[in-house]
């Protein structure tokens, strides 16, 4: 997909991500416009655009004050996954949406509340720096027993995108991770350790709310997957 941005598709992309940061939700077109400098008119062909190149996710039909459904890491639909840092919380789409958001806010301590496959146990991920502790209701757990699934390969994530992220799905234990997808009614695909999931989220969206943020290109993704360790078939397919 050719990810080139003009200057203003650039800076309204950038004003997208910045005010979610502040505010916790995404902009409506009005205020969106206002923080461009930009006529609301010209607004939505924006967003199509930036639709399109896959940064953002539009509603498709009017049914909230913003047009914007999600803004990876973001969500704007209520999930299960909840980010907070400081008196700022938002939604997340997935756990990758909810580590990278983490890394966003990097070098703030972060956490991230979700349960183990969506319905399991309370599990809270407290981040600060490189150092990813884990907590249940009961205590803390050892983070390197939890893991990450996914049940849809890359090359097909944005054929029902919402899809895709609401089975990337993080687990107290892989016996967890391995009963999850059949016993639910999923597609087993693959499963990360948390830690090559942090570092994952790390690459990918650390930088996405900066103004010179790209997206990357599939020789840098096919790199990273395999510095990592993401050499099965699943993740070149």
């Amino acid at each position: 997909m050719n990810d080139t941005m003009d200057n203003t598709t650039r800076n309204v992309r950038h004003q997208l991500f910045q005010f979610y940061l502040r505010e916790c939700r995404p902009p409506t077109t009005d205020e969106l416009a206002k923080a461009s400098g930009m006529n609301v008119s010209e607004i939505p062909a924006i967003l199509k655009k930036l639709e399109d190149l896959h940064h953002i996710v539009l509603y498709k039909h009017e049914c909230a004050p913003t047009p914007i459904a999600m803004a990876h890491p973001f969500s704007h639909l209520p999930t299960s996954v909840v980010v907070s840092s400081g008196p700022r919380t938002w939604w997340a789409n997935c756990t990758w949406c909810a580590l990278g958001l983490a890394s966003m806010l990097s070098p703030a301590e972060s956490t991230v509340s979700i349960r183990s496959g969506s319905i399991g146990t309370q599990l809270q991920f407290v981040i600060q720096g490189d150092e990813v502790k884990c907590f249940t209701p009961q205590g803390e757990i050892n983070a390197s027993d939890c893991c990450v699934h996914f049940s849809v390969p890359p090359s097909t994530w944005w054929r029902d995108v919402r899809f895709a992220c609401g089975t990337i799905q993080v687990f107290a234990s892989r016996q967890e991770a391995h009963e999850w997808p059949a016993k639910r009614g999923f597609h087993s695909g693959d499963i990360i350790s948390l830690e090559t999931a942090w570092a994952l989220s790390k690459e990918w969206y650390h930088d996405k709310h900066e103004h010179g943020y790209n997206r990357k290109s599939a020789e840098e993704v096919k790199e990273l997957y395999t510095r990592l360790g993401m050499t099965s078939d699943f993740w070149s397919s």
